[in-house]
């Protein structure tokens, strides 16, 4: 959560993004040849000391900002409710992984000035398919999270109001249900206005100080709560999927909502909750051409000019300085939302695990009040507070994610309309998508467009894990036919990028194999 403290100083403002900073990058200059080198590290990013690798860090944070709601506060403290400690290595190994294939993409674009989706357009097989295996359930996917995510505080605002939450219904709707989309409604609408008017300042200010101090609480409730180390380091490192404890069978309401879901589909929800899926990787890589990172937003550089402009020894130590920016980007936002991730999936397993108390539909936020309160009643206010900046920003900070995903995916898919559409044009079109095409999700009936966990399942099963694995290979193909020698990946980082590659492949299969066949 402390990651959205500089997180949300990247988001729009009167039409701005981080292309402000670019402003400030130097320019790239020709070498003997005249061939197009690497320009030199900004002075700020120079040094020694934390503040220049802070410095560094940009939409790595943003990232680590839009997974907050679903990602740390519901799905990480349902894990540890459900399997206590058992579970702790879906989201350890799921955080490094990505942490692995955004680095590698990221890596690439800096160093050639050619985002991966490009160059993804060059392998083998039939024209484009890679890029649209990617693309397409990136795209359709966004309206899922602007549905589960406002439903999730929907519920919870309504848990709050001290309203019935049995009644009879209303047409195609439960009463609860219909009362969340309500809520989930207006949850929209003010994340609507806010992104328009461009005037989350006031939010962001709060956020800093609320959520700052709920993240140094959720610490203390740990320390002080006293975690089994030793289970939970076995559940950190040693990956294993059983069976749900007797008692989900033993307890009707949950034997009905577990009943023929196999414990491979938690897997794969767990996995995407920790950072994202491929839909946010698309955007992330895209904000580096804003950043300036290297050659990122300058123009693609062919294979033949790296290569001849990488023979002189001052280019390589512009380039080998330059791989370093999106390498402390990525293992620092990683780190933020792994660290984040595993606290909360720990207290789920203290605090919530014993009381047989799983977040499920209209409870998905309402028992996590129990980790601070384990401190002092009072600080249920702390935590209240935390819940709603926590998902209106996150909800904010994906329309900025997504307004790269978008971009990058239409220039390569449709390169001329996209290139028609001003930044605010794409921006109003993104904001106008995603919250049509997720308040058409909320009000659908769940008989028809599923529950909140229903649906981030699917999205973790069309663009989760399997995705994220296929996108290591794609890495590893093009840092090989794309870029010349001098600029690959250390065989180091290939191992890593193989070994990430086919983890979350088998992982992501598997699951989506469990989903057909239980």
């Amino acid at each position: 959560m402390v990651r959205r403290l500089a997180a949300q100083r990247l988001i729009w403002h009167s039409g701005l993004t981080m292309s402000d900073e670019h402003a400030d990058l130097p320019a790239a200059v020709p070498d003997a040849s005249g061939a197009v080198i690497y320009p030199e590290l900004p002075e700020r990013m120079r040094g020694r000391g934390p503040g220049r690798l802070f410095r560094m860090m940009g939409p790595g944070l943003i990232i680590a900002s839009v997974t907050i709601g679903s990602g740390e506060l519901v799905i990480a403290s349902r894990g540890g409710a459900i399997f206590s400690y058992a579970m702790l290595w879906c989201f350890f190994y799921g955080g490094a992984f990505k942490a692995v294939q955004v680095y590698t993409a990221s890596r690439h674009f800096t160093l050639t000035g050619e985002h991966p989706l490009e160059s993804w357009r060059q392998l083998p097989g039939p024209p484009m398919w890679f890029p649209l295996l990617v693309v397409l359930p990136a795209v359709g996917l966004m309206p899922i999270a602007f549905s589960a995510i406002p439903e999730t505080l929907a519920g919870y605002i309504h848990r709050l109001s001290g309203l019935s939450t049995s009644g009879d219904d209303v047409g195609p709707w439960g009463w609860f249900e219909f009362c969340s989309n309500g809520w989930a409604t207006l949850v929209l609408v003010v994340c609507l206005l806010l992104a328009v008017a461009s005037n989350y300042d006031i939010v962001e200010k709060a956020s800093i100080v609320v959520l700052g101090v709920l993240v140094g609480l959720v610490v203390i409730a740990v320390v002080v709560l006293g975690p089994d180390l030793r289970e939970a380091i076995v559940g950190l490192v040693i990956p294993r999927v059983g069976d749900y404890p007797e008692w989900v069978y033993e307890t009707p309401e949950l034997k009905e909502r577990f009943a023929g879901r196999s414990p491979w589909l938690e897997v794969s929800l767990y996995l995407t909750a920790v950072g994202g899926g491929a839909y946010d990787y698309i955007g992330y890589i895209g904000m580096s051409r804003e950043k300036g990172w290297g050659l990122a937003g300058r123009g693609a550089v062919s294979r033949e000019e790296l290569a001849s402009g990488t023979r002189d020894e001052n280019t390589m130590e512009r380039a080998r300085a330059w791989s370093r920016v999106p390498l402390v980007d990525a293992v620092g936002s990683f780190a933020c939302v792994i660290l984040v991730t595993l606290l909360f999936a720990m207290l789920g397993a203290m605090v919530l695990h014993s009381k047989h108390a799983i977040p499920v539909d209209k409870e998905l936020l309402i028992h996590q009040e129990d980790f601070l309160t384990a401190l002092h009643p009072q600080l249920k206010w702390v935590f209240r507070g935390g819940v709603f900046l926590a998902f209106i920003g996150t909800l904010y900070g994906a329309f900025e994610v997504y307004r790269h995903t978008c971009r990058e995916a239409g220039a390569v898919l449709a390169p001329t309309t996209t290139g028609r559409l001003s930044d605010r044009g794409m921006k109003m079109l993104v904001i106008g998508y995603c919250t049509l095409g997720g308040m058409t999700l909320t009000w659908l009936p769940q008989s028809v467009a599923g529950d909140i966990i229903g649906r981030l399942t699917l999205g973790s099963l069309v663009s989760g894990a399997a995705t994220c694995g296929l996108w290591c290979f794609a890495m590893l193909w093009v840092d090989h036919f794309r870029v010349p020698d001098a600029l690959r990946m250390s065989r180091r980082l290939k191992i890593v990028t193989v070994v990430a590659g086919v983890s979350m492949t088998a992982l992501g299969a598997t699951s989506i194999y469990k989903y057909f066949v239980p």
